[in-house]
């Protein structure tokens, strides 16, 4: 282990991070982010926008999403975290007139930080399946 990260505090920014996420104060959840932070899309994806712009976007299509860790785990430099998502489906979202369901998906999040503990990279998986069936945009399994 690189003696300069500390997975301890990492693992604490992660999750300050989300509670900040979760009190709607966007300006101390960012303030866990590098200046530089790279949101690493999928390949094929569209580059994504800044992180506060993410976090803005998100809480205006789930105003009401509330994120609850079920695990993190740190390393090194790393901190990786299993997350479930809850929302209300308040607007028009993948072709879907709002169904005011509460819509409730995991997803898995993966984040390198720098030697201050801040994140750099991030990089997110979301079960987008499970929402479209919550959606109605695709027949359930």
């Amino acid at each position: 282990m690189n003696p300069a990260f500390n997975p301890s505090r990492n693992k604490q920014n992660y999750l300050a991070a989300k509670a900040a996420f979760n009190a709607r104060d966007i300006a101390a959840c960012v303030a866990h982010y590098a200046p530089d932070h790279k949101l690493i899309p999928p390949a094929g994806s569209p580059p994504p926008p800044p992180i506060k712009l993410f976090f803005e976007q998100t809480i205006a299509t789930w105003p009401d999403i509330e994120i609850n860790v079920a695990h993190a785990v740190a390393e090194d430099d790393w901190v990786m975290g299993r997350s479930i998502a809850r929302a209300t489906h308040a607007v028009a979202l993948m072709g879907v007139a709002p169904t005011h369901k509460i819509i409730e998906t995991t997803f898995w999040d993966l984040h390198r930080f720098n030697a201050e503990g801040l994140m750099v990279e991030t990089w997110n998986l979301m079960d987008g399946l499970s929402i479209m069936r919550q959606l109605g945009a695709l027949p359930s399994a």
